[in-house]
C-alpha cells in the first residue's frame, strides 16, 4: 500500500479465512510516489470499500460478490407499508433528451402561445384572403369595363409609398436571411472548393468526345493530368552522384595553371624622360646640340646593355634548353627494332574494334565514358519521355476543341439555314416543300464542362429535390409535427405565391393573345383577284424560292459532309497518335525498371567512381608536384648560375681594377682567395652602451683566421690583416670587400645546391608514389569497368517491346518465320548503312595508308642523307671557327663571356643628369649674362643722356658768364665801379651745380657696384638707386 495500490483477493464460500493468494485484482488508485494508503475499510453491509491516502484523496469502490457471507444481524429491518405492491412502479427516465419538470412546463406554455399566435396568424391570413379575392374581383370589373372607363393600374396604389416600403422590408429581410446563412453559404463554398481542388484542380483537359453527325463514328480527347515538378525535372542532385572522370574533365577544362615566380626585376631607365627634357629648349645652340648628342650615346648604350641584361638570360636559357633538347633528342632515339606504344596500342584497339560492330549483349563488351548510364541519366530520359508525350497529346486535344468548336459553329449555320429554310417554305405550296434536315444537337459528351454550369432553375430543382428528401425523413420521426405542420404552411404560402405568378402569367398571356388575334382580325381585307403582273411576279418569286430551298439543303449537307470528312482525318491521326503513346507507355515502363536497377546499382558505383576520382586525382596532384618540383630545380640551376656568373664577373672586375702591371696582384689576388671562418654577428637590444659592447665583442668574434695553405713558409709570410708597404690602400679595401662578397655567393651556391638535392629526392619519392597510384588507378578503373559490364548484363535482362511488320523480319526458314526466335538480332537499316558505309572507308584508307608509308620511306631516305650532309658541314665550321677568331681577334673568342659583358648603369644615369645639369646651368647663365647686358646699356644710355644735359648745362652757365660778364663791362663802363665782385646767386647757383655733380657720381659709383654683383652667381640685387626729391633743375630748363 505504499505505492498507492490495493489488491482484493477472493475469498471462497466454505472458507472465510485468506488460504490462496494466487489469484487477486491489483488496481493503482492513489499517487504512485506520495499517495500512501492511510486507511482502508468497508461500509456497515459490506457493499463499498472506501480508500483513504496521503495524496488527500478518498476513493468509494462498490463490491459485487458472488454470495453473501453471513453474519449476525445487529438490528431489524422494518417491514414494508401495507398495499405499496398494488401501486405502478414508474419508470425510470433514460432519454438524455427528455425534458425536466420545469422544462416540460415551459415548453407546455411556449406551445400554448405558440398555439394562439398560428391561431391569431390563421385569422389574418383568412382577411388577407378574403381581400385578395375582393381586390381580384374589382380588377375583372375594371377589366370588364369599355376601355376609355377602365381604371390605370396605378390607380389602385392607395399609398404609392406602401411599394416602397414593402420593397425596403423585403430587401431588408433578403440582406438579415443572406446574414444568416452566411456561415453555411462559407462551409459549403470551401467543400466545393476542396472537392474542385482534389478531383478538378490537377486535372489539365477532361476527357471530350465528339460524334460525327450522319455516322457513328466518334473521336475522344485525352485525359491530361497537369505535369507535376517531379515530371518537369526528374534529376537528382549531384551531391547524390559522384560525378565521372569525363565529366569531371570537361568541368575543370584545361586543368591548373602553372605556377611562376618572380625573378627580380630589371633596372629601367627613364631615358624618355631625359630626351623630353632635352628638347624642350629652343634654337638649340651648339652645346645643347654636343649634350644631346652625348645623351642620345649613352642612352643607345643603356639600352644596348638593358637589352643584353634581357637577352643573355634569355639566350643562355634557350642556349640550355637547345642543348638539354639535344641531349633528350639523343637520349630517346629510339633503337631500330623499336616500336612505339601508341602504335602498337593503336593497332591491338584496330585488331579488336575496327570493322566489328560490337553488341551489348556481347560478354567483352567495352563500354565507352562517354556512353555509360546511370538512373539520374534514365529519370532525364524518362521527364524528357513524359514532356514529349504530354506535349502530343495537348496538340492533339487542342486539334479536338478546334473540331467540336468546328462542330458548334456548324450546328449554329445550320440553324439558321434551317430557320431561313423555314420562311422560304412557308411562302411555297405544300407539295412543292422539300423535307428540312434535322438540325444536328450538341451531345453532353462533347461539351463536359458543362456538367459543373448551373443557373437558377437548375439550383429551384436542385432544392426541390432536397426538400422532397427532408419531407420524406422527417415523415418517419414521430417528433417533428410542429415543424413539419410550420413547414408545410411556409410550403402551402409558397405554393400559393407560385399559383398567383403563374395565374398573372397565364393573363397576361390570355391578355397579349387577345389582343394579337383583336389586331390580326382588324387588319385582315378582303382579297381580290390578282392580275397578270402579280401572276408572273408570283411565279418569278415561285421559282427563285424553289432555287433557294434546293441550295439551301445542299449547302446543309455540304456543311455535314465537310465536318464528318474533317472528324475521319483526325480520328486517322489519333489512331497513329494512340500507337505511338501506347509504344511510349511500353518504353516508359522499361525505362522505370532500367532506373530501378541502375538505383540498386548506384551506391556500389558511386563507391568505385569515388575511389577513382580520389587515386586520379591524388595522382594528377602527384605530377603537379613532380611538375612543379622539375620548374624549381631549373629555377635553382638558374640561380645557380647566375651566382656563377656574378663571381667570374667579380674576379673580372678585380683584374680590370689591379690592371695589368700591379706588382701587389698576386697578394691582393691571394687576399681575395682566401678561405676564411665567418662568425655570424648577433643582434643585441639595449642602450648605447650595450651596443658598443656588443659591437667590440662582435668585432673580436669576427676576427678572420686564415686557414692553412700549402706551403708552411706561405703562412709565415702572407698576412692578409695589414696592407703592405706601397701597396694601394683603396686596392687592399676592395679585395677585402670583394673577398667578403665571394664567400657570400659561395654560401648562396652551396645552399642552392643543397635546395637541388632536396628537390631531387623530393622528385624521386614523388615518383614512384606516382607509379604505386597509377597502378591502384588502373585496378579502380578495371573494378569499375567490370562492375560497369556487370550493370549492362542485368540491364540486357530486362525485356523490351519493339513491334514490327512482317516485311522486316528477315530470319526465315524455307519461307516461314521460325517458332524460336531467341537467336534472331534486331538491328536497325541506319546501323546496317553504317557499317557497309564503314567497309567502303576502310579500303579507302587502306590505300592511303599504303600510299603514305610509301612516303615515309622515301622521306627517311632523303632525311638520312640530308643528315650525313648536315654532320659534315658541322665538322668543317667546327674546324673554320678557332682559325677565324685567331685570324680576327687574335685568340678563340669566347661568346658567352662576351655576352656576359655589362655597363654601369648607374654611371651613365650619373652622366646623363650631369650633362643635363650643366645644360641647365649654361642657359641660366646666359640668361643672367643677357639682363647684365641689358642692364648695362640701359645705364649707358642714361649716362649718356645726363652727361649731354650736363654739357648743356655747362654751355649754359659759360654763356650765362658771358653774358653776365659783357653785362658786367657795359655797368661798369656805365657806372663805374659800383658793382665790383660776384653776386651771391651766382654763387648759390654754383654751389648746387656742383651738390648736383657729386650726386651723379655717387649714382655712378652705386651702379658700377651692382654690376659687379650681378656679375657673381647668385649675388644679392639691389634695388636701383634713386635720385633725390629735391634735385634742383638745372637753370634755363
Amino acid at each position: 500500500m505504499q505505492n498507492g495500490a490495493i489488491r482484493v483477493y477472493i475469498l471462497s464460500q466454505n472458507k472465510p479465512s485468506l488460504i490462496n493468494t494466487e489469484y487477486y485484482w491489483h488496481f493503482n488508485i492513489h499517487d504512485n510516489n506520495y499517495g500512501c494508503i492511510k486507511g482502508i475499510c468497508t461500509s456497515f453491509d459490506d457493499r463499498f470499500l472506501v480508500t483513504t491516502g496521503a495524496d488527500s484523496n478518498i476513493f468509494v469502490f462498490t463490491i459485487f460478490s458472488e454470495f453473501e457471507l453471513k453474519k449476525d444481524i445487529k438490528a431489524e429491518v422494518p417491514s414494508p407499508r401495507f398495499g405499496i405492491e398494488t401501486e405502478p412502479i414508474p419508470k425510470d427516465i433514460e432519454d438524455p433528451k427528455a425534458y425536466s419538470i420545469e422544462n416540460a412546463r415551459r415548453k407546455r406554455q411556449h406551445d400554448k402561445l405558440m398555439k394562439e399566435v398560428e391561431e391569431i396568424k390563421a385569422g389574418k391570413r383568412e382577411k388577407l384572403k378574403a381581400l385578395r379575392n375582393e381586390f381580384w374581383k374589382l380588377l375583372e370589373m375594371n377589366q370588364g369595363l369599355p376601355k376609355h372607363m377602365q381604371f390605370k393600374r396605378t390607380d389602385f396604389d392607395i399609398d404609392s409609398k406602401i411599394r416602397a416600403e414593402i420593397g425596403r422590408k423585403t430587401a431588408f429581410k433578403i440582406q438579415q436571411v443572406e446574414k444568416e446563412l452566411a456561415w453555411e453559404k462559407e462551409k459549403h463554398q470551401i467543400g466545393l472548393m476542396k472537392l474542385q481542388n482534389r478531383f478538378r484542380e490537377s486535372l489539365e483537359s477532361d476527357t471530350i468526345v465528339v460524334h460525327a453527325i450522319q455516322s457513328d463514328h466518334k473521336i475522344s480527347s485525352y485525359r491530361l493530368v497537369k505535369p507535376s515538378k517531379y515530371c518537369k525535372s526528374k534529376r537528382t542532385s549531384l551531391s547524390d552522384r559522384r560525378t565521372s572522370k569525363l565529366e569531371r574533365l570537361e568541368k575543370e577544362g584545361a586543368g591548373r595553371k602553372d605556377s611562376q615566380k618572380d625573378t627580380g626585376g630589371n633596372i629601367s631607365v627613364p631615358e624618355e624622360s631625359i630626351i623630353e627634357k632635352g628638347k624642350k629648349f629652343r634654337p638649340k645652340t651648339l652645346s645643347e646640340i654636343m649634350v644631346e648628342n652625348q645623351i642620345e650615346k649613352t642612352r643607345k648604350l643603356i639600352l644596348k646593355k638593358n637589352k643584353n641584361k634581357k637577352q643573355n638570360p634569355d639566350l643562355k636559357k634557350k642556349k640550355r634548353k637547345h642543348q638539354a633538347w639535344w641531349f633528350l633528342l639523343y637520349k630517346s632515339k629510339p633503337q631500330d627494332d623499336f616500336e612505339d606504344p601508341r602504335d602498337v596500342q593503336a593497332i591491338k584497339e584496330a585488331q579488336l574494334y575496327m570493322g566489328d560492330f560490337n553488341l551489348k549483349t556481347a560478354a567483352d563488351y567495352k563500354i565507352p565514358e562517354h556512353m555509360r548510364i546511370n538512373a539520374a541519366k534514365k529519370e532525364e530520359e524518362l521527364g524528357h519521355l513524359d514532356t514529349l508525350a504530354h506535349s502530343k497529346k495537348k496538340n492533339m486535344n487542342k486539334c479536338i476543341l478546334s473540331l467540336r468548336d468546328l462542330k458548334v459553329a456548324v450546328i449554329e449555320e445550320i440553324q439558321c439555314l434551317v430557320q431561313e429554310l423555314k420562311s422560304i417554305q412557308s411562302t411555297l405550296h405544300v407539295s412543292k416543300h422539300i423535307p428540312i434536315p434535322e438540325v444536328p444537337q450538341i451531345l453532353p459528351e462533347e461539351v463536359p464542362e458543362k456538367r459543373f454550369q448551373y443557373d437558377e432553375e437548375t439550383l429551384l430543382n436542385f432544392k426541390r429535390q432536397q426538400i422532397k428528401i427532408q419531407d420524406e425523413t422527417s415523415s418517419q420521426l414521430e417528433k417533428g409535427e410542429s415543424a413539419i405542420s410550420g413547414g408545410g404552411f411556409l410550403r402551402l404560402s409558397s405554393i400559393k405565391d407560385s399559383d398567383l405568378t403563374t395565374r398573372d402569367s397565364l393573363s397576361r398571356s390570355s391578355k397579349a393573345s387577345s389582343f394579337s388575334v383583336d389586331t390580326v382580325k382588324f387588319l385582315e381585307f378582303e382579297k381580290a383577284d390578282p392580275i397578270d403582273i402579280e401572276l408572273e411576279v408570283m411565279k418569278r418569286d415561285e421559282i427563285k424560292h424553289l432555287y433557294m430551298q434546293q441550295y439551301l439543303t445542299n449547302r446543309i449537307k455540304e456543311l455535314i459532309v465537310t465536318f464528318d470528312a474533317e472528324l475521319h482525318l483526325l480520328r486517322h491521326q489519333k489512331l497513329k497518335l494512340d500507337t505511338q503513346m501506347k509504344l511510349s507507355d511500353l518504353h516508359h515502363v522499361t525505362l522505370f525498371q532500367e532506373m530501378l536497377l541502375l538505383k540498386n546499382f548506384e551506391k556500389q558505383e558511386n563507391i568505385l567512381q569515388e575511389r577513382v576520382n580520389s587515386l586520379d586525382k591524388e595522382e594528377q596532384d602527384m605530377q603537379w608536384k613532380i611538375n612543379e618540383t622539375l620548374k624549381e630545380m631549373e629555377e635553382k640551376k638558374n640561380e645557380i648560375a647566375k651566382l656563377q656568373d656574378q663571381e667570374k664577373a667579380l674576379y673580372a672586375g678585380f683584374q680590370a681594377a689591379i690592371g695589368e702591371n700591379n706588382k701587389f696582384a698576386n697578394f691582393l689576388t691571394k687576399v681575395l682567395k682566401k678561405r676564411i671562418k665567418r662568425v655570424k654577428k648577433k643582434e643585441v637590444e639595449g642602450d648605447a652602451d650595450e651596443d658598443e659592447e656588443s659591437d667590440e665583442s662582435s668585432e673580436e668574434e669576427s676576427s678572420l683566421e686564415s686557414d692553412e695553405d700549402e706551403s708552411g713558409s706561405d703562412d709565415e709570410v702572407f698576412d692578409d690583416s695589414i696592407c703592405p708597404t706601397n701597396c694601394d690602400v683603396g686596392l687592399f679595401e676592395l679585395a677585402l670587400q670583394l673577398r667578403e662578397k665571394r664567400l657570400d655567393i659561395e654560401e648562396a651556391l652551396v645552399e642552392e645546391k643543397k635546395i637541388i638535392d632536396n628537390l631531387r629526392k623530393e622528385h624521386d619519392t614523388l615518383s614512384k608514389k606516382v607509379k604505386v597510384v597509377a597502378a591502384n588507378l588502373n585496378v579502380a578503373e578495371e573494378a569499375l569497368e567490370a562492375y560497369q559490364r556487370e550493370k549492362q548484363q542485368r540491364l540486357n535482362e530486362l525485356l523490351v517491346v519493339i513491334p514490327l511488320k512482317l516485311h522486316q523480319v528477315e530470319h526465315v526458314v524455307f519461307g516461314e518465320i521460325p517458332n524460336d526466335l531467341s537467336g534472331t538480332l534486331v538491328f536497325s537499316n541506319h546501323s546496317l548503312g553504317r557499317l557497309q558505309e564503314r567497309i567502303i572507308q576502310l579500303h579507302e584508307e587502306n590505300s592511303k595508308q599504303q600510299k603514305l608509308n610509301k612516303e615515309c620511306r622515301e622521306r627517311r631516305k632523303q632525311l638520312i642523307r640530308e643528315k650525313r650532309e648536315m654532320a659534315k658541314t658541322i665538322s668543317m665550321f667546327r674546324r673554320t671557327l678557332p682559325r677565324v677568331g685567331w685570324q680576327k681577334m687574335g685568340r678563340v673568342i669566347d661568346l658567352e663571356a662576351l655576352q656576359t659583358l655589362s655597363v654601369n648603369t648607374t654611371l651613365e644615369e650619373l652622366k646623363i643628369k650631369k650633362l643635363r645639369k650643366e645644360l641647365t646651368n649654361a642657359k641660366e647663365m646666359k640668361m643672367w649674362e643677357e639682363k647684365i647686358a641689358q642692364v648695362r646699356w640701359e645705364l649707358m644710355m642714361k649716362t649718356k643722356e645726363h652727361t649731354k644735359k650736363l654739357h648743356q648745362m655747362n654751355d649754359l652757365c659759360i654763356e650765362k658768364k658771358k653774358l653776365d660778364s659783357r653785362l658786367n663791362t657795359l655797368q661798369n663802363q656805365q657806372q663805374g665801379n659800383a658793382f665790383q665782385g660776384p653776386r651771391k646767386a651766382d654763387i648759390v647757383a654754383r654751389q648746387k651745380v656742383t651738390e648736383l655733380i657729386q650726386l651723379q657720381a655717387e649714382r655712378i659709383s652705386a651702379l658700377k657696384e651692382e654690376i659687379a654683383l650681378l656679375r657673381k652667381k647668385g649675388g644679392l640685387i639691389l634695388p636701383p638707386i634713386q635720385p633725390p626729391q629735391g634735385e634742383m633743375k638745372p637753370m634755363g630748363l
